[in-house]
């Protein structure tokens, strides 16, 4: 699904349009065909690595895209890069739709099962624990990374960069990485408290 609301008929992947894309990949069909799943799950890697909901469809886009550009005749030297550019367009184009699923925050873990109160302080009690947990830096630095609001944000995450000397996406990696550990943590302590 594009984003532009515009009139036009809808691009559907063909079969001659996916031979392309395999063919852009490798020229033995079988190593095409494990380059196409590799580039599929690096896609969808990359986009959780953004927090976005529905990470398989989005990868499914941007191989879309990718085997429309092909089939249109362009040439594409290295499919893999490529592929990561639109991915990269796509999910600016997300952030700009009023129906956007982009997510920057820890998870809600209020989508379990039962939300009443008494489960609400068993699950902020849970997440408390495991930030207590972590080391004094690596908590300073999820809390640092979660404060604040749009602009704020943005602006906390910069200053975040520059005082490590890391690169936007090598904090984001770092953050996934941590938040995984979180997340893992904040299932477990739930788990034994049932």
């Amino acid at each position: 699904m594009y984003l532009d609301r515009q009139a036009k008929p809808r691009w559907q992947l063909s079969g001659n349009a996916f031979d392309g894309l395999l063919d852009s990949l490798a020229d033995d069909r079988e190593k095409a065909g494990e380059s196409y799943l590799l580039l599929r799950r690096n896609l969808v890697r990359f986009f959780e690595a953004r927090g976005l909901n529905s990470s398989d469809d989005h990868a499914d886009q941007v191989l879309d895209r990718l085997a429309r550009k092909l089939e249109s005749g362009e040439i594409i030297e290295n499919a893999n890069t490529y592929a990561l550019g639109i991915a990269r367009m796509y999910v600016l184009e997300l952030r700009k739709a009023p129906e956007s699923k982009l997510t920057y925050d820890l998870p809600e873990i209020a989508t379990l099962p039962n939300n009443d109160s008494d489960e609400r302080e068993r699950e902020l009690t849970c997440v408390d624990r495991c930030l207590d947990g972590m080391p004094a830096e690596n908590k300073a630095l999820v809390t640092r990374y979660y404060s604040g609001q749009t602009r704020e944000k943005i602006e906390n995450r910069r200053r975040l960069c520059d005082e490590l000397g890391i690169a936007p996406h090598a904090l984001r990696n770092r953050m996934v990485r941590l938040r995984e550990k979180l997340e893992a943590c904040i299932s477990k302590c739930l788990s034994h408290q049932e």
